[in-house]
C-alpha cells in the first residue's frame, strides 16, 4: 500500500472513528442503567390513585432495593425512584403491606425504625395524601 493511503486512512479513523467511539462512551456512559420492577399495587378507594410496591435495580454493583410510589391510577410507573418510601432490601423479604384508609390516607404497615431511605408522612401539592406508618392507623 503507498504511504499516501495510510496516511489517507490513518487520518480517516482519527476525524470519524474517534469522535464516534467518545460520543458512543459519554452516551453509555450517561445513559439511565436502572429499571423498576413492580412488586404490588393499591388502589385507593374512589380509583383516582394508587401505591405501587416496586424493586429499583440499578445494576451489579447495587444491592436490592423497595420502593413505594403513589401515582394516578391510570399511569404506569415511571423509570424514577419511590416518590413516598426507600428502604434496604428485596420486596419479596421487606415489602410493606399497603392499606389506604381513604381516598387521602395511606397506611404503609411497617414501623419506621430508621433503616430507611425515605419516609415520607405527605404527598402531592393540591390533594395532599397523608401516609402513617405501622400496623392499623398509627
Amino acid at each position: 500500500m503507498k504511504l499516501w493511503k495510510k496516511i489517507a486512512i490513518s487520518l480517516g479513523v482519527l476525524v470519524i472513528g474517534v469522535p464516534l467511539a467518545i460520543a458512543g462512551l459519554f452516551i453509555y456512559a450517561t445513559s439511565d442503567m436502572c429499571r423498576n420492577e413492580v412488586y404490588s399495587q393499591v388502589v385507593s378507594p374512589d380509583g383516582k390513585r394508587k401505591a405501587v410496591v416496586f424493586q429499583r435495580d440499578c445494576g451489579a454493583t447495587t444491592g436490592f432495593s423497595t420502593q413505594i410510589s403513589i401515582i394516578d391510577s391510570s399511569d404506569d410507573l415511571k423509570n424514577e425512584s419511590g416518590n413516598i418510601y426507600v428502604i434496604d432490601g428485596h420486596p419479596k423479604n421487606v415489602s410493606p403491606g399497603l392499606k389506604w384508609l381513604s381516598n387521602t390516607e395511606l397506611n404503609v404497615e411497617r414501623s419506621l425504625n430508621g433503616s430507611e431511605y425515605k419516609a415520607e408522612s405527605i404527598w402531592g401539592f393540591f390533594k395532599k395524601i397523608r401516609i402513617t406508618y405501622g400496623a392499623g392507623n398509627s
